[in-house]
């Protein structure tokens, strides 16, 4: 058993496929957000999300939070980090981003202020109908990847173990996904930061207390969620 913790806690792989609707599986990748990234998902997908009045990312401005993340990350020294999860296509030249996941790689943890973890500032999946109207990749709905939501969030547990703060994540459900956003995150593994529980010292304790919606995932609870997706990695 210790072996185990000791080979996850050194590095771990990410998720190289995903269930499709069809029962089979789909070859995805995950690989570090371009601005090439940004601007497509800004001009095909978010359109389709600015319809769905609700979407809790309705009105997202990518190319705004890509940059304003990068900027203020690196001023406040968070190591910022940006994923995009995407399917590979056939000739494996093209990758179609399905989901994306900006993370502040240093961020005081939330279930234990002495020690640092990654914070989940922006997490979206793209809407299956925004995936279908790309006709010149002709996807259909069967082919299409389940679970970009868990997908997503494995991305930030592999990135904290791989950096060091062993599965550390922290993130804040927005107000305008209720509690079925807030019950989604619970089923995952994470626990509500307490009412009575002040956030460690950071701008957000400030900008946005807490409120009841911080949620994070503690080392041994990663270690739990990680694993589920293990059949998923090479």
């Amino acid at each position: 058993m210790a072996l185990k913790l000791w080979k996850r806690w050194i590095g771990i792989n990410f998720v190289n496929r995903a269930l499709n609707r069809s029962g089979g599986e789909v070859k995805i990748r995950v690989v570090q957000m371009m601005l090439s990234h940004v601007l497509w998902w800004h001009s095909h997908v978010q359109p389709v999300i600015d319809s769905d009045p609700n979407r809790v990312d309705k009105d997202w401005n990518w190319p705004v939070y890509y940059s304003f993340t990068a900027f203020t990350g690196k001023v406040l020294r968070r190591k910022p980090f940006g994923y995009v999860i995407g399917i590979v296509t056939e000739n494996d030249k093209h990758l179609i981003p399905c989901a994306m996941v900006i993370l502040l790689g240093r961020f005081p943890a939330l279930d234990n202020d002495k020690k640092y973890g990654v914070f989940t500032w922006f997490l979206t999946t793209a809407p299956t109908e925004a995936l279908l109207t790309i006709k010149e990749y002709k996807l259909t709905k069967d082919t299409l990847p389940k679970q970009l939501g868990a997908i997503g969030m494995d991305t930030a547990i592999t990135h904290s173990v791989n950096n060091r703060t062993k599965g550390r994540v922290a993130l804040y459900a927005d107000k305008k996904g209720g509690d079925a956003l807030l019950n989604w995150y619970k089923s995952m593994g994470l626990q509500v930061l307490p009412l009575n529980q002040r956030l460690p010292r950071s701008p957000r304790r400030l900008f946005k207390p807490n409120d009841g919606r911080y949620c994070f995932l503690t080392p041994k609870a990663a270690m739990v969620a990680s694993k589920r997706m293990d059949h998923l990695r090479k």
